[in-house]
Formats: structure tokens, C-alpha cells, sequence
């Protein structure tokens, strides 16, 4: 039995006779003496509770570090020994073949003679482009024609620009599609160099 629940029926066993004493009505006889009965009560503190044990968390499982096992060593190989090269003989040269002597026709001039204007055989007239008029651009070329001996343009140089590419390219165009004569030094036709000035002008 608990201790606890024994103090209770021992409290309960004094408070029922302290009750039926009370009830029980006087006798007309004079008083007995009684022996009195005195009962120890002891009462003793509840069971304080157990305090809570800590809860002890295990660590985390720590990785596993693998230890590198060394590879064996591998033992370095002999060198094959070297194959026998086969010399073939080179062929002995062929015998030099005389060769015909050629010579070269006598050629022209190639140095460029400059002339004060070129001989026009088609003058095209440059055209003044639309966009450069839109614009108002306006300005002087002056180009280089080089003529070969047979009369066609070799090429245009710009010696002057006008500052605007239309109006210069509008210059090389025309020059381009002319065609002109060869010039002459007595009665053969060499190369020649002349400058040709063309303007662009608004009305």
C-alpha cells in the first residue's frame, strides 16, 4: 500500500470517531473515565519528481577518408632496338639539254610620260549625283589618269579631293567610262600621265 493512501484512511478513521463521539447522547450515569488513545499522524512531503536526464544526441557520423593506396611502380622498358635504314641510291641527274636562246622583243617604256592633257577619243561628262544635291555638296576633284600605250586607262588616282566621296566617285566613274587616245613621242605610242580637273558646282 502507498504511503500516501495510508495517511488518508488513518484521517479518515479519526474524523469518524471524532463525529460519533459528538452524536452519542449523555448518559444519565456519571462520566467513566475513559482511557485515552492518542494516534501518531505523520505526514510527509509528496515525492518531489525525478528531474528529466538530459538527452545526449550522438555526433554526426564522421566521413570515412580513404588512404590512397600507392600504385605499384612501373618499370620503365628497354628501348627497342633502332631499325637498319636502306639507303637507296639517288639517280645520277640527267644530262643538261641545251636550251634555245630566246630573245625578248624590245618593250616600251614603262615609266609613265606626263603630258599637260590627255587625247579623248569618248569624253564622258561626270553626272552630278541627286544626293549630293539634296545635301548642297559642291567642290573641285582633280585625278590622275595613267594611259598605256594602246590608249586604255590603267588606273585613276585622286590628287585633290573634293571632300565629299559622291562627288569623287562621280568624277572616277566618268573618266572610267571615256576613252582616250595613246600619246605619241615622234611616231610611237607611249605611256602617258595626265591630270584632269573636273568641278561640281550648284546653279
Amino acid at each position: 500500500m502507498n504511503r500516501p493512501l495510508a495517511i488518508f484512511y488513518v484521517i479518515a478513521l479519526v474524523f469518524h470517531a471524532v463525529v460519533l463521539y459528538c452524536l452519542k447522547p449523555p448518559a444519565s450515569t456519571p462520566p467513566k473515565t475513559f482511557n485515552e488513545t492518542y494516534v501518531d499522524v505523520t505526514l510527509t512531503k509528496p515525492l518531489e519528481p525525478e528531474p528529466p536526464k538530459p538527452v545526449v544526441v550522438p555526433p554526426p557520423p564522421q566521413p570515412k577518408i580513404e588512404t590512397p593506396v600507392p600504385k605499384p611502380e612501373e618499370k620503365p622498358q628497354p628501348p627497342a632496338p633502332p631499325k637498319p635504314e636502306m639507303t637507296i641510291p639517288e639517280p645520277p641527274p640527267p644530262p643538261p639539254e641545251s636550251k634555245p636562246v630566246v630573245v625578248p622583243p624590245p618593250q616600251p617604256p614603262t615609266e609613265y610620260v606626263s603630258v599637260t592633257e590627255p587625247k579623248y577619243a569618248t569624253h564622258i561628262q561626270p553626272i552630278y549625283p541627286e544626293q549630293a544635291k539634296r545635301w548642297h555638296q559642291q567642290g573641285v576633284v582633280v585625278l590622275a589618269l595613267f594611259i598605256n600605250e594602246s590608249g586604255a586607262l590603267d588606273k585613276v588616282e585622286i590628287v585633290k579631293s573634293s571632300g565629299f566621296p559622291l562627288l569623287d566617285n562621280a568624277a572616277i566613274r566618268a573618266m572610267k567610262e571615256s576613252r582616250f587616245d595613246p600619246a605619241l613621242q615622234g611616231n610611237l605610242s607611249v605611256r602617258s600621265r595626265a591630270e584632269v580637273t573636273i568641278t561640281f558646282r550648284l546653279e
